[in-house]
């Protein structure tokens, strides 16, 4: 793995992860997002980040603020909007609108975010987020979104499900349970798995995984993670420093706050030993080199995909204290 590549590390989209805090503690959050999260960036912290992303990758990327739930601090995303403007950066922003419980102060905020230079708002919606956030909630957040910034600037993503989660009262949460109940588990975990495209990693192979048939680990000999650590459009910096690649939550290529320094090392092929085995043997190489090395046994009844069995393993790997330099946050392994 020490063959140079100028191509590697050059993402087009950038999260900065203000914070993991969130009031939902989603089954399938990739980050493992919730409530017990207190950390936040400062708004020093995210012009360092943006003037790193600079000064590597100049003007050819666009960063999405996000969490956890980034409206959870208000002033925070506001400033961190105006520093992105400021630095010629296009942004946009992510959000599960849980907290619109005042249709008029939403619209405010969201005003005030469009006057500060926001381009576009993301809105999250699913049977996921529906098990914390009432659809009242979320109907009233798609609605202030788009007083402020006009329907075309506004992304409901997976508004396809909008139709079947108004089946439920609006004004309360559903569990996936009700879910399951009304259309039978097999058939639910179909809608999540395949209609919604959960991925397995975070929270969603343990407590999603029961809902579709789990794989033992050999059946994912031969998927690496090439794409996923080197050529991913779609990284993230997090409140802890850590620079994500794509959207593996609990791994991080190294700090943000030395990006010119991380991304020169990968782009010359010097890679973290677990990084350079996912790249080229995936997470079946992983559980292989942990059940030689550190005793590692397979998941009873199998993976929910190759991210689950990637994720089991680097918690046995955490728990064990191996490589915590290269699977961070700490908090990560400890939200499940």
């Amino acid at each position: 793995m020490g063959m140079r590549n100028t191509n590697a590390l050059t993402p087009r989209d950038i999260g900065l992860i203000l914070s993991y805090r969130c009031q939902a503690n989603c089954a399938h959050c990739i980050y493992n997002c919730g409530k017990s999260y207190h950390d936040w960036m400062t708004p020093e912290e995210v012009r360092l980040a943006l003037l790193q992303a600079r000064a590597v990758w100049g003007r050819g990327f666009q960063v999405h603020l996000t969490g956890g739930e980034p409206f959870l601090n208000f002033p925070l995303l506001l400033e961190s909007t105006k520093i992105a403007v400021e630095l010629g950066i296009p942004v946009y922003l992510e959000t599960n609108v849980g907290w619109c419980d005042d249709l008029d102060r939403a619209e405010d905020r969201f005003r005030q975010l469009r006057e500060a230079g926001l381009g576009m708002v993301l809105v999250s919606v699913s049977p996921f987020h529906q098990e914390y956030i009432p659809l009242r909630r979320t109907l009233d957040g798609i609605s202030a979104a788009r007083a402020a910034f006009g329907k075309a600037n506004v992304f409901v993503y997976q508004s396809e499900w909008l139709p079947e989660m108004a089946k439920w009262d609006q004004h309360e949460t559903v569990s996936l349970e009700q879910y399951e109940a009304a259309y039978g588990r097999e058939q639910a975990g179909l809608r999540f798995w395949m209609g919604f495209g959960v991925v397995s990693g975070g929270r969603a192979g343990y407590r999603l995984g029961g809902q579709i048939p789990k794989k033992a680990a050999e059946a994912f000999s031969g998927e690496d993670c090439a794409d996923e650590m080197l050529y991913a459009q779609h990284s993230h910096m997090d409140v802890y420093g850590n620079f994500i690649p794509s959207s593996c939550a609990g791994i991080r290529l190294g700090s943000w706050r030395e990006l010119d320094a991380v991304v020169a090392q990968y782009r010359q092929g010097k890679f973290h030993p677990l990084v350079a085995l996912l790249i080229d043997k995936g997470p079946f190489g992983l559980y292989q080199w942990a059940m030689a090395e550190y005793d590692y046994h397979p998941l009873d009844g199998g993976y929910a995909g190759k991210c689950h069995l990637c994720v089991d393993v680097r918690r046995h790997l955490v728990a064990v204290g191996i490589d915590q330099d290269i699977l961070a946050p700490q908090a990560f392994y400890e939200a499940f």
